[in-house]
């Protein structure tokens, strides 16, 4: 669907429409993001999230309804592990934890952002000279 950018007249699509959109801080980052903290130790939803905002990941709309769908698919595809803790006060509560799988998959992110972050390094560059 393409949208109109008020200030400038300009045809955009909507995904870039509005400054809440930042293409740093979707998926793409949430899920290395909590498999580090996993690799700090296991947790549970309200805690990784807790973990990730120390991390220094933005998490604006991510509500824990979110985070529990994603740690879900995460476990499906093997990168997380889930047992139930019985142990202390209230209800039982669903523990996720690193699988070898998701500590081969944070390997080879941790390679494509680093080729990447060396694109937007240069993009960065060309965009403070100018367009030079």
């Amino acid at each position: 669907m393409i949208a109109i950018n008020i200030a400038t007249g300009d045809p955009m699509r909507r995904r870039f429409c509005g400054c809440a959109w930042n293409p740093f801080m979707g998926m793409d980052i949430l899920i290395p993001a909590v498999l580090v903290a996993l690799l700090q130790q296991p947790g549970y939803g309200y805690t990784l999230l807790e973990r990730v905002k120390a991390l220094g990941v933005e998490t604006p709309g991510c509500h824990l309804s979110v985070l529990y769908r994603m740690l879900r698919m995460m476990e499906m595809e093997g990168l997380v592990a889930s047992f139930w803790d019985t142990e202390g006060p209230g209800p039982a509560r669903r523990v996720y934890a690193i699988t070898e799988l998701g500590r081969a998959f944070l390997r080879d992110w941790s390679q494509k952002a680093r080729k990447n972050l060396k694109m937007v390094e240069r993009l960065m560059q060309i965009i403070e000279e100018g367009g030079d």
